[in-house]
Protein backbone atom coordinates (compact mmCIF):
# COMPACT_ATOMS: atom_id res chain seq x y z
CA UNK A 1 0.00 0.00 0.00
CA UNK A 2 1.47 3.19 -0.84
CA UNK A 3 0.07 6.47 1.18
CA UNK A 4 0.78 10.26 -0.19
CA UNK A 5 -0.06 13.60 1.38
CA UNK A 6 0.23 16.82 0.18
CA UNK A 7 -1.10 20.30 1.24
CA UNK A 8 -1.91 22.87 -2.04
CA UNK A 9 0.69 25.16 -1.74
CA UNK A 10 -0.58 29.13 -1.06
CA UNK A 11 -0.92 31.36 -4.18
CA UNK A 12 1.94 33.63 -4.80
CA UNK A 13 0.40 36.40 -3.00
CA UNK A 14 -0.08 34.80 0.07
CA UNK A 15 2.94 32.44 -0.48
CA UNK A 16 5.15 33.47 2.85
CA UNK A 17 8.63 33.94 2.40
CA UNK A 18 12.23 33.47 2.67
CA UNK A 19 13.04 30.70 5.66
CA UNK A 20 9.34 30.58 6.52
CA UNK A 21 8.04 29.04 3.34
CA UNK A 22 7.85 25.43 3.78
CA UNK A 23 6.44 22.49 2.36
CA UNK A 24 5.36 19.38 3.24
CA UNK A 25 3.73 16.34 1.69
CA UNK A 26 2.66 12.57 2.95
CA UNK A 27 1.85 9.37 1.15
CA UNK A 28 -1.70 8.32 3.35
CA UNK A 29 -5.10 8.37 2.95
CA UNK A 30 -6.47 10.97 5.00
CA UNK A 31 -9.40 13.82 5.12
CA UNK A 32 -7.78 16.35 7.04
CA UNK A 33 -6.76 19.51 6.31
CA UNK A 34 -6.68 20.70 2.31
CA UNK A 35 -4.71 17.19 1.69
CA UNK A 36 -4.79 15.68 -1.47
CA UNK A 37 -5.60 11.57 -1.03
CA UNK A 38 -4.49 9.22 -3.51
CA UNK A 39 -5.18 5.48 -3.53
CA UNK A 40 -5.06 3.54 -6.49
CA UNK A 41 -4.74 6.34 -8.60
CA UNK A 42 -7.66 8.36 -7.38
CA UNK A 43 -7.16 11.65 -5.83
CA UNK A 44 -9.61 13.55 -3.48
CA UNK A 45 -9.04 16.95 -2.16
CA UNK A 46 -8.92 17.79 2.21
CA UNK A 47 -8.53 20.45 3.93
CA UNK A 48 -5.31 23.05 5.15
CA UNK A 49 -2.90 23.37 7.16
CA UNK A 50 -2.28 25.32 10.13
CA UNK A 51 -0.64 28.52 9.46
CA UNK A 52 3.33 27.30 9.64
CA UNK A 53 4.45 29.31 6.71
CA UNK A 54 4.04 26.46 4.43
CA UNK A 55 2.38 23.24 2.37
CA UNK A 56 2.14 20.01 1.94
CA UNK A 57 1.59 17.66 -0.79
CA UNK A 58 -0.97 15.25 -2.26
CA UNK A 59 -2.52 13.29 0.74
CA UNK A 60 -1.38 9.92 1.67
CA UNK A 61 -1.51 7.12 -1.11
CA UNK A 62 -1.04 3.30 -1.01
CA UNK A 63 0.03 0.72 -3.31
CA UNK A 64 -0.08 -3.12 -2.73
CA UNK A 65 0.69 -6.51 -4.54
CA UNK A 66 -1.98 -8.66 -4.64
CA UNK A 67 -0.06 -11.82 -4.72
CA UNK A 68 3.59 -12.58 -2.60
CA UNK A 69 6.78 -11.36 -4.15
CA UNK A 70 10.00 -12.59 -3.71
CA UNK A 71 11.53 -10.67 -0.09
CA UNK A 72 13.56 -7.41 -1.13
CA UNK A 73 17.69 -7.22 0.27
CA UNK A 74 17.63 -7.09 4.06
CA UNK A 75 18.01 -3.19 5.24
CA UNK A 76 21.37 -2.13 4.67
CA UNK A 77 22.80 0.93 7.10
CA UNK A 78 24.58 3.39 5.78
CA UNK A 79 28.34 4.04 7.38
CA UNK A 80 27.66 7.43 5.75
CA UNK A 81 25.77 9.44 3.33
CA UNK A 82 26.58 12.28 0.72
CA UNK A 83 26.08 15.45 1.77
CA UNK A 84 24.38 17.00 -1.14
CA UNK A 85 21.93 14.19 -0.27
CA UNK A 86 21.45 15.41 3.48
CA UNK A 87 21.51 19.39 2.92
CA UNK A 88 25.23 19.03 4.91
CA UNK A 89 23.33 18.26 7.64
CA UNK A 90 25.37 16.73 10.84
CA UNK A 91 23.83 13.32 12.20
CA UNK A 92 21.34 13.54 9.64
CA UNK A 93 20.40 9.44 9.14
CA UNK A 94 20.80 8.72 13.38
CA UNK A 95 18.65 11.97 13.98
CA UNK A 96 15.38 10.66 11.09
CA UNK A 97 15.90 7.24 12.67
CA UNK A 98 16.08 8.51 16.47
CA UNK A 99 13.06 10.67 16.11
CA UNK A 100 11.19 8.20 13.72
CA UNK A 101 11.55 4.93 16.05
CA UNK A 102 10.54 7.01 18.87
CA UNK A 103 7.22 8.55 17.72
CA UNK A 104 6.78 4.08 16.88
CA UNK A 105 7.54 3.03 20.20
CA UNK A 106 5.60 5.86 21.83
CA UNK A 107 2.35 5.43 19.99
CA UNK A 108 0.48 8.32 19.01
CA UNK A 109 -2.78 9.82 17.68
CA UNK A 110 -2.55 10.62 13.81
CA UNK A 111 -6.00 12.66 13.70
CA UNK A 112 -9.29 10.52 14.84
CA UNK A 113 -6.70 7.38 14.47
CA UNK A 114 -4.91 6.17 17.41
CA UNK A 115 -1.36 4.34 16.49
CA UNK A 116 -0.29 1.74 19.70
CA UNK A 117 3.41 1.39 19.71
CA UNK A 118 4.89 -0.56 17.00
CA UNK A 119 7.88 -1.69 15.50
CA UNK A 120 10.74 0.37 14.61
CA UNK A 121 12.27 0.86 10.81
CA UNK A 122 15.23 0.08 9.69
CA UNK A 123 17.48 2.48 7.04
CA UNK A 124 17.23 0.95 3.56
CA UNK A 125 19.99 2.31 1.25
CA UNK A 126 17.29 1.08 -1.95
CA UNK A 127 14.83 3.48 -0.67
CA UNK A 128 17.67 6.12 -0.04
CA UNK A 129 18.35 5.74 -3.63
CA UNK A 130 15.02 6.20 -4.22
CA UNK A 131 14.04 9.15 -2.10
CA UNK A 132 17.63 11.13 -3.26
CA UNK A 133 16.13 10.71 -6.56
CA UNK A 134 12.84 12.46 -5.93
CA UNK A 135 14.22 15.12 -3.80
CA UNK A 136 16.90 15.73 -6.89
CA UNK A 137 14.62 16.00 -9.11
CA UNK A 138 12.09 18.19 -7.55
CA UNK A 139 15.31 20.44 -6.65
CA UNK A 140 16.90 21.05 -10.18
CA UNK A 141 13.41 21.12 -11.75
CA UNK A 142 11.64 23.57 -9.29
CA UNK A 143 8.48 21.06 -8.73
CA UNK A 144 6.66 19.65 -5.80
CA UNK A 145 4.77 16.87 -6.24
CA UNK A 146 4.29 12.98 -5.28
CA UNK A 147 4.16 12.44 -9.23
CA UNK A 148 7.62 12.93 -11.03
CA UNK A 149 7.52 15.34 -13.96
CA UNK A 150 8.09 12.24 -16.23
CA UNK A 151 4.74 10.72 -14.72
CA UNK A 152 6.63 8.54 -12.56
CA UNK A 153 4.79 7.48 -9.12
CA UNK A 154 6.39 6.98 -5.55
CA UNK A 155 6.02 3.10 -6.32
CA UNK A 156 7.64 2.64 -9.32
CA UNK A 157 10.34 4.75 -8.14
CA UNK A 158 10.74 2.36 -5.40
CA UNK A 159 10.42 -0.56 -8.01
CA UNK A 160 13.15 1.27 -10.18
CA UNK A 161 15.39 1.18 -6.99
CA UNK A 162 15.80 -2.35 -7.14
CA UNK A 163 13.32 -2.88 -3.85
CA UNK A 164 11.05 -5.80 -4.00
CA UNK A 165 7.70 -4.02 -2.42
CA UNK A 166 4.76 -5.39 -0.96
CA UNK A 167 3.45 -2.09 0.66
CA UNK A 168 4.86 1.67 0.49
CA UNK A 169 4.94 4.99 1.29
CA UNK A 170 6.27 8.59 0.74
CA UNK A 171 6.31 11.47 2.21
CA UNK A 172 7.56 14.82 1.15
CA UNK A 173 8.23 18.49 2.80
CA UNK A 174 10.04 21.88 1.21
CA UNK A 175 11.57 24.42 2.67
CA UNK A 176 12.71 22.82 6.38
CA UNK A 177 15.72 23.99 8.09
CA UNK A 178 16.72 20.63 9.64
CA UNK A 179 15.34 17.09 11.03
CA UNK A 180 13.72 18.33 13.75
CA UNK A 181 11.65 20.79 11.44
CA UNK A 182 10.12 18.39 9.21
CA UNK A 183 9.73 16.02 11.65
CA UNK A 184 7.23 17.72 13.92
CA UNK A 185 5.83 19.25 10.52
CA UNK A 186 4.93 15.85 9.31
CA UNK A 187 3.98 13.85 12.62
CA UNK A 188 1.54 17.15 13.14
CA UNK A 189 0.09 16.42 9.48
CA UNK A 190 -2.95 13.37 9.92
CA UNK A 191 -1.74 11.79 6.55
CA UNK A 192 2.11 11.99 7.35
CA UNK A 193 1.93 10.61 10.94
CA UNK A 194 0.03 7.60 9.88
CA UNK A 195 2.40 6.95 7.07
CA UNK A 196 4.85 7.36 9.79
CA UNK A 197 2.93 5.24 12.62
CA UNK A 198 1.42 2.80 9.95
CA UNK A 199 3.04 -0.91 11.66
CA UNK A 200 3.07 -2.21 8.11
CA UNK A 201 6.10 -0.70 7.13
CA UNK A 202 9.33 -2.13 7.74
CA UNK A 203 12.12 -0.34 6.08
CA UNK A 204 12.87 3.50 6.05
CA UNK A 205 14.74 6.28 4.13
CA UNK A 206 14.62 9.86 3.90
CA UNK A 207 16.82 12.60 1.43
CA UNK A 208 17.15 16.25 1.37
CA UNK A 209 18.19 18.41 -1.46
CA UNK A 210 19.13 21.90 -1.34
CA UNK A 211 19.29 23.88 -4.59
CA UNK A 212 19.39 27.88 -4.61
CA UNK A 213 17.36 29.63 -6.99
CA UNK A 214 14.77 26.99 -6.23
CA UNK A 215 11.00 27.90 -4.44
CA UNK A 216 11.86 26.39 -1.57
CA UNK A 217 15.33 25.57 -1.15
CA UNK A 218 15.49 22.07 0.54
CA UNK A 219 13.70 19.19 -0.80
CA UNK A 220 12.94 16.28 1.74
CA UNK A 221 11.78 12.62 0.41
CA UNK A 222 10.69 10.17 3.07
CA UNK A 223 9.90 6.59 1.61
CA UNK A 224 8.68 3.76 3.47
CA UNK A 225 8.03 0.23 2.99
CA UNK A 226 7.62 -3.15 3.28
CA UNK A 227 9.32 -6.47 1.14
Amino acid sequence: MTHLTQLIPPTPSSRPRGPQRLALVALAMTTAWWLTACGGGAEADSAALPAVGGTLGSAPVSATTTSPSPAAPSPVTSSSLAPGSTCNLPNFQADLLRQINAARAAGRSCGATAFAATNPLAWNDRLFAAAVGHSSDMARNNYFSHTSLDGRSASSRVTAAGYVWRATGENIAAGQRDVTTVMNGWLASEGHCRNIMNPTYQDVAVACVQQSGSTYGRYWTMVLARP
